[in-house]
């Protein structure tokens, strides 16, 4: 019910602000899983209120903006938000609930008690702050002269699920089964969704400070009313009125469901009163965490999460895996630490960075299998036309020295009862290779080009007619585009490549000419051709290429040094092209829909879309996802708001 309201809310402190005054990152407790923090004031530079102002407005988000107040907000200038501070929103998490806080700066004078929160429900004041509760209790928010505080969440419902959890707190967690009688599942459902007493959770009106967080959500006493249901006698029923017993089930686990949303919903609210004076006014915080610091004006966005492996065992369906196949995987431990996402704009180019902290021993097993060096031989190779790229470069020796060790981390958990022989099979597989053999077989290092398309003859059947109607199968040819591609790789050791393609030119499936082999049987697909050369192993589908290759007259791109840097300087590469597919999708003669046939023109004015992993840096992985935008606006931000604001004008004028 709220959740588009303080959308819009943590949207606007996205849109705008400049850091001044108190941080509010002393109000972030020290527990808190997860952050993001807002750099408003490299937003407010790189774009303007008014085309802020007007994007959001495109987008609905001040539609319905009465649900929680009786004030219409209709422009970004209207809320009472004070844009001269640094906004954030954290997550806290426990075994019973988890709540999200939200922290945003307010102008002076403000009227968030006329404008924002006019139908929430008035508590009494705590610490200098007004309050206001949501009508379910599931919401609080309290605000003074400068900060609004919002504090909500949810229970997690796979605690209730355990029996004793269920049982303290009167839950319902039982299953009908194909044993019960059709009896048995009337009578139970028409006790179950008799009327019952409503389940009231009132706020506490004198908030004691806790002196600690709950770990896990506290008992409550028996005598305890408020989250109790009572149900009245079921009347009687007659079981032939039921013709079909999965009515009835249905009806039961109706009740069921709503019982227990009841008491849940209820629960929380009551511990939510209890915790919101500890999380308005946390003892302990986060207010010298570098990690949710941002000290330059490119980035303007950092998500932080203080530890992933936990965020893992805590959201994903570990207890589905568990009862469906047996796997515990809260035993599993990647070795992965916190981690940070930033978005960050550097003039016309908008990029996602992230980092992941790891633990020492995963640290050293990564730092091991990333020290391997690109060849530097590739950078003659680079094809001048080419439309994207690819590299990988690890060390295969090194990833097979550490493969047990990787196994005994991450795989060997999943196991159960096999987790031994697992670990044991790996050490004896490592033990038994050769693995300096085996990297010079294929060292480890690709790079994968997409050249500029290329035309080919193709084959295809048609159908002739005579006068009588009667059909001949003719095959004719036409041309058409083909994308090109060269693969290279390093291969110090080439005998077992040469006797597998000398085994296949007895089979007739390669026919060699001069040194350079041809597939032959991919009839109406991409060619194939395979040079042994130095110590690079060449696949590609150009013949001319190939035999450039082979006659030592192959030219470079022009900017081969800088992409040997990029080659060189990254563990994985994955480069796109952008501004080549419009006459790509073109000559492929790929149909594209009225709607994005301008999106498609656009890409014409884009660079690069770029995938990069940095390998490790002070035990951290790092890697990055850039797009360069258009440069005819101020920066990439400008751009990328204006071009939402014509999408949605457009879509509009094909209504």
């Amino acid at each position: 019910m709220y959740i588009k309201y303080f959308t819009l809310l943590i949207l606007t402190s996205f849109a705008i602000s400049v850091v001044s005054g108190q941080d509010l990152s002393n109000r972030i407790p020290a527990h808190a899983d997860f952050v993001a923090v807002i750099n408003n004031k490299a937003i407010v530079e790189h774009s303007s209120i008014e085309l802020l102002n007007e994007t959001l407005t495109k987008l609905g988000a001040f539609d319905n903006t009465t649900e929680d107040s009786e004030f219409p907000v209709k422009s970004l200038m209207e809320l009472d938000l004070n844009f001269d501070k640094h906004a954030y929103v954290y997550r806290t998490n426990t075994d019973s609930l988890y709540y999200v806080g939200i922290l945003l700066p307010l102008k002076q004078n403000h009227q968030v008690k006329e404008h924002m929160f006019s139908k929430f429900e008035k508590l009494p004041t705590y610490s200098g702050y007004e309050r206001r509760v949501s009508k379910d209790g599931k919401t609080q928010v309290a605000w003074n002269e400068e900060t609004l505080f919002i504090l909500t969440g949810s229970v997690h419902s796979n605690y209730f699920q355990m029996k004793e959890i269920a049982d303290r707190y009167g839950l319902d967690v039982g299953y009908y089964s194909s044993v019960d009688t059709l009896s048995d599942i009337v009578a139970d459902a028409a006790a179950d969704v008799a009327e019952p007493e409503e389940i009231t959770a009132e706020a506490d009106t004198t908030v004691a400070e806790p002196e600690v967080f709950y770990d896990i959500a506290p008992p409550l006493a028996e005598t305890d009313t408020s989250i109790s249901t009572i149900v009245a006698d079921p009347p009687e029923l007659d079981v032939e009125d039921y013709n079909l017993a999965s009515d009835s089930l249905y009806l039961a686990n109706q009740a069921q469901v709503t019982k227990n949303d009841s008491i849940s919903n209820a629960l929380f609210s009551k511990w939510l009163a209890a915790d919101f004076g500890n999380y308005l006014n946390p003892k302990i915080t986060m207010i010298k965490n570098k990690a949710i610091k941002i000290d330059d004006k490119k980035t303007l966005l950092r998500l932080w999460v203080s530890d992933l492996d936990d965020m893992y065992r805590k959201n994903l369906p570990f207890d589905v895996l568990r009862m469906s196949y047996g796997i515990n995987m809260e035993d599993l431990k990647y070795g992965y630490q916190d981690a940070t996402l930033e978005l960050v704009q550097d003039l016309h180019t908008l990029k996602f960075v992230g980092s992941i902290g790891l633990d020492k021993d995963i640290a050293q097993i990564f730092k091991n299998i990333y020290k391997n060096k690109m060849n530097p031989k590739f950078a003659q190779y680079i094809p001048e036309n080419h439309l994207a790229y690819m590299s990988m470069n690890i060390s295969t020796e090194a990833y097979l020295k550490e493969l047990p060790g990787l196994i005994e981390r991450w795989y060997a958990p999943l196991a159960q009862d096999y987790a031994d022989v697992l670990t044991i099979s790996a050490t004896a597989l490592e033990i038994g290779m050769d693995e300096k053999a085996i990297a010079k077989v294929m060292n480890g290092d690709h790079v994968i080009f997409l050249n500029d398309l290329q035309k080919v003859k193709k084959e295809y059947t048609a159908y002739e007619y005579d006068d009588d109607y009667n059909s001949t199968e003719v095959t004719k040819t036409k041309d058409e585009f083909i994308p090109s591609f060269l693969w290279m790789f390093t291969a110090q050791d080439q005998r077992l490549y040469k006797k597998l393609l000398q085994f296949a030119e007895k089979r007739q499936k390669i026919k060699i000419d001069n040194g350079l082999y041809e597939l032959t049987e991919l009839k109406n697909s991409i060619p194939v051709y395979i040079l042994l050369k130095n110590d690079i192993v060449f696949i590609g589908s150009s013949k001319e290429q190939m035999v450039s290759i082979l006659e030592n007259r192959f030219k470079a791109s022009k900017n081969a040094n800088q992409l040997k840097k990029q080659l060189r300087s990254n563990n994985f590469n994955a480069v796109l092209h952008t501004a080549a597919i419009p006459e790509m999708v073109k000559k492929l003669e790929i149909p594209v829909i009225e709607p994005w046939q301008k999106t498609l023109r656009d890409l014409s004015t884009y660079g690069d879309v770029r995938i990069q992993a940095n390998g490790l840096k002070q035990n951290k992985m790092v890697g990055e996802i850039a797009v360069d935008f258009p440069q005819q606006d101020k920066n990439a931000l400008q751009y990328l708001l204006k071009h939402i604001i014509e999408n949605i004008d457009s879509k509009k004028d094909n209504r």
